[in-house]
């Protein structure tokens, strides 16, 4: 990760002409990384931009001499590299208290007050966040975390469902808030589900994590992997056995039934699908189920079932589909 002080110094070439290719290299890859960088250069440029103007018409001093006591009196100076050109030298000089004491600060702040969110809308997604976690979003899910993360924290929101390949950092935990819970973890696998109005549940694949409440630590339930748990609304988390073998299929892309009733087989396909069933009969919907599918498409998955359990699907409205003998 590059520093502070060696941004502060690539960004000084790039706006007098000075900088090399491997230089502009980094600062653009350092740009792209997160929006607060981009904040932070546009901050930086326009005060150096305004120290300039406002000294353009004075007579160049000792810059040599001046340069070095500005140096002296600073207590963390910036390691800028001195140009050639003496209307550079000059500008520099001038730029560098007002640049250091308001842009070192609004950068501060921009990084502490912005938010980075991720969005899985329409299609599931994977991203990388800056500390080497990855997160796969579920449909209709988000995902945010402020401009501080991977520097003191791993704080991070979820609305939806999301599975974490958290990257270990024992010094600094990677804590997941979604909903009224808390998931506290070093280095781990788990799934998320945080849907509006339903319980927060989490399933643990590899690791041990801390779940807790209101009540936080002190209230918290230790699970490790193959163990699940919920949260209830003004309640505290709960241990719970999860025989659901599919509770991974969005993100595995498979759907495996052996022996399920029907009306289990029908919610597990609507969440994967995103589609609604209405049953005409419902003594149908104890019908037993069994079938596997891999990388399954809507109309293969109803094709099967229809064939299979001898009913007849067909679709009312865009994404409503009804169930009949």
């Amino acid at each position: 990760m590059l520093s502070n002080d060696h941004i502060d110094t690539l960004i000084a070439r790039e706006i007098e002409g000075e900088i090399t290719a491997e230089e502009m290299a980094q600062l653009q890859s350092w740009l792209e990384a997160d929006p607060a960088n981009q904040a932070y250069y546009e901050v930086l440029k326009d005060t150096w931009d305004l120290a300039a103007g406002a000294y353009s018409d004075m007579p160049e001093p000792d810059v040599e001499r001046n340069w070095q006591r500005f140096s002296e009196n600073l207590a963390t100076p910036v390691p800028l590299r001195v140009v050639t050109r003496r209307n550079s030298w000059w500008r520099l000089a001038a730029a560098a208290v007002v640049v250091i004491a308001a842009a070192g600060l609004t950068f501060t702040l921009v990084r502490n007050n912005s938010h980075t969110t991720l969005t899985a809308e329409a299609d599931k997604k994977t991203f990388t966040l800056p500390d080497g976690s990855r997160v796969f979003l579920n449909r209709n899910s988000q995902l945010s975390y402020n401009g501080r993360f991977g520097d003191d924290n791993r704080t991070v929101q979820l609305k939806g469902e999301a599975f974490f390949e958290v990257a270990a950092d024992a010094a600094n935990p990677f804590i997941v808030a979604a909903g009224a819970s808390q998931t506290k973890v070093l280095g781990t696998s788990f799934v998320i589900k945080a849907y509006e109005d339903k319980p927060v549940q989490l399933d643990v694949v590899t690791g041990k994590v801390a779940f807790s409440g209101k009540k936080g630590e002190d209230g918290a339930l230790v699970l490790t992997a193959g163990n699940t748990a919920i949260l209830q609304r003004d309640k505290e988390p709960q241990q719970i056995n999860n025989s659901d073998p599919n509770f991974m299929a969005w993100k595995e892309n498979r759907l495996y039934f052996n022996n399920v009733p029907l009306y289990k087989t029908l919610s597990t396909i609507e969440d994967y699908f995103g589609v609604r069933f209405s049953v005409a009969d419902k003594s149908l919907l104890t019908l037993s189920y069994t079938g596997k599918f891999d990388n399954p498409s809507l109309a293969e998955v109803l094709d099967v079932i229809s064939k299979t359990a001898e009913v007849k699907i067909s679709e009312e409205e865009k994404d409503v589909y009804r169930i009949s003998r």
